[in-house]
């Protein structure tokens, strides 16, 4: 059967697939348009276990809250390159992840449970995927999605920084939309790692004063005040780095915690994604 441009066209509009390519599938499969879309789906997940361990840091962090703020997704989409990152074909992708993500209406970290959703047209988000890297020639991962349904009373806030960082946080308490909001602000300005004091693992705290009581040994001081220069540095330590132990962005006199009591407000979680970054799991 003779391949005519009107047919390649019709076949690269529906799967964005490159010219070559579409004419190649429809001369091996007889020019049924069907058959070559199963077709290059199947070359798709081929391309895609080809290129699983390519390392793919680049890409998008995607937020999406609900009209009333009462649940919120933060996710991670990545590709290899930042000039795919900034293509048109890679930001729709992520942007309708996002939007499906909403969909979920519940709490969830497990990125398989989003790749079974359907993304369009009875097709699932991975089959999407798959899509998409066939388009785009690289690999293509939804790395991680964090998903809050606040219980009454609460609501979820959010705020992404230039594609590269977000946060989704979940407080409770009057005006708390603002607030939600302004504590993920908050966030990616300060990074904190951890909600509060309690929240940090018991062995990166013993790490802590194993390399603090080293560094006072060697400072020469008195041996009965080590332990409170040890315990003073934890302290430090602990509030440099948990939400609401960290000082306010906007006023550098008052600890997190200090402005949410002022406002009558409790911050119950936080999740905070960087782009590309080494993940941590305690």
């Amino acid at each position: 059967m003779k391949i005519t441009a009107l047919m390649v066209k019709k076949l690269r509009d529906r799967t964005g697939v490159g010219i070559m390519d579409c004419k190649k599938v429809l001369v091996e499969c007889d020019g049924d348009e069907e058959k070559a879309i199963e077709e290059l789906r199947k070359k798709g997940a081929a391309m895609a276990d080809a290129r699983s361990s390519r390392q793919a840091s680049e890409g998008l962090i995607v937020s999406r809250l609900s009209a009333n703020q009462d649940f919120g997704v933060l996710l991670e989409v990545n590709c290899e390159t930042d000039f795919v990152a900034r293509g048109d074909a890679f930001q729709a992708f992520a942007a309708k992840l996002g939007e499906v993500a909403l969909l979920l209406g519940e709490d969830c970290d497990d990125v398989s449970v989003l790749k079974q959703m359907e993304y369009e047209d009875g097709r699932t988000v991975e089959e999407k995927r798959l899509e998409v890297l066939s388009k785009i020639r690289e690999n293509i991962s939804i790395r991680r999605i964090a998903a809050f349904k606040a219980p009454a009373g609460c609501v979820v806030g959010s705020y992404v920084h230039r594609g590269k960082m977000g946060i989704l946080t979940e407080v409770t308490g009057e005006q708390n939309g603002d607030v939600a909001n302004d504590m993920a602000i908050h966030s990616a300005v300060k990074k904190p790692r951890w909600l509060d004091a309690s929240s940090i693992p018991d062995d990166i705290l013993e790490k802590e004063r194993e390399i603090y009581m080293v560094q006072a040994q060697k400072s020469g001081k008195p041996e009965f005040i080590l332990d409170r220069i040890v315990t003073g540095k934890i302290r430090k330590f602990s509030s440099e780095n948990t939400l609401l132990g960290q000082s306010y962005y906007e006023d550098e006199n008052k600890a997190v915690s200090r402005v949410l009591k002022e406002k009558n407000v409790s911050l119950n979680r936080f999740r905070l994604f960087q782009l590309g970054e080494k993940l941590w799991f305690w």
